[in-house]
């Protein structure tokens, strides 16, 4: 439920009549309280009227006005609302665009029968709502630190809180989610060869990187000393090979400089999706860093059999 027990609002920009008015419906049934409007000039004014839980707005060449009113709108609301694009499945270049572009603003497709707008605006919704009961103290075992003091991110008690939550919806709701294990290679090296503040270093811009690379509805947390996870609430497990690859891609175009010259340094991934993956939440986290040190381990190994054979 959004603002005082109401229905969550929902600010929809659609300059397609007809698919403004059958999302409408769509979300509608689904529970939302939809305010439609065509023209993306409109959209700022009427978010600054109406406070919406969530904002949807359909992106499509050639202008892409879309990206342009999202940034405008997290300015507006310093990142509390989400926001999704919605795009043409097979509209490649508008897909594209909001990858490079969009500011990790998440993507859901403009036609279909709408379940999982559904599910991906209600994940973001819950998301949202229990981060801030959390911050609150409403949540039990939650109203301490929620934050690593090295990087910022979430640290682990609050990330497998969440988790629980998570796991208890989707058993209740349905829906699934996923859950990403991620850590930094050569860290141990770097740290003793320039020291640990210079490690701390990287692992704060790897924070940074992971930040800048996941969606809003995403959840990063520092889990170990060079790890880290990520919840991804709505994800199904055939969706996590493209934000693998989206998180490898954007790690591996970073550069980290020590004394002036840039180190090169890897990111191991692993995953799991719930409820291909069911148990706790610390299960569930070990689980992934389990799919990461197999995937390590198979790179290892492909890795010395290409040097045998040449």
């Amino acid at each position: 439920m959004g603002k005082a027990a109401q229905p969550p609002t929902v600010l929809l920009i659609e300059p397609r009549a007809d698919d403004l008015e059958r999302t409408r419906m769509l979300l509608g049934e689904a529970g939302f309280r939809v305010v439609p409007v065509t023209r993306f000039d409109a959209a700022v004014p009427l978010f600054e009227v109406i406070r919406p839980d969530a904002v949807l707005l359909a992106v499509q060449a050639p202008d892409y006005g879309a990206v342009q009113v999202a940034r405008r709108l997290r300015q507006i609301s310093r990142g509390t609302v989400p926001l999704l694009y919605m795009v043409d499945p097979h509209d490649v270049g508008a897909y594209q665009h909001c990858l490079e572009k969009g500011q990790c603003v998440d993507v859901v497709p403009r036609s279909g029968s709408g379940s999982e707008l559904a599910v991906k605006l209600h994940a973001q919704l819950r998301l949202k709502a229990a981060v801030l009961r959390a911050a609150s103290g409403e949540e039990e075992d939650t109203a301490l630190a929620l934050h690593d003091p090295v990087t910022g991110l979430y640290n682990k008690p609050f990330l497998l809180s969440l988790l629980g939550l998570e796991v208890r919806r989707c058993e209740r709701y349905g829906g699934s989610f996923s859950v990403i294990s991620a850590e930094v290679g050569g860290w141990s090296a770097m740290r003793k060869e320039y020291g640990r503040g210079m490690a701390e270093r990287l692992l704060v811009y790897s924070a940074v990187v992971l930040g800048q690379t996941v969606r809003e509805a995403d959840a990063v947390a520092r889990v170990g000393e060079s790890q880290f996870a990520l919840m991804l609430p709505g994800t199904p497990a055939e969706a996590v090979p493209v934000m693998l690859s989206r998180v490898a891609a954007r790690f591996e175009s970073a550069r980290f400089q020590v004394d002036g010259r840039v180190v090169r340094t890897t990111l191991e991934l692993g995953a799991v999706s719930f409820p291909d993956t069911v148990g706790t939440p610390q299960q569930l986290l070990s689980a992934a860093q389990q799919d990461m040190r197999r995937t390590r381990e198979f790179r290892r190994m492909a890795g010395s059999m290409t040097r045998l054979s040449v």
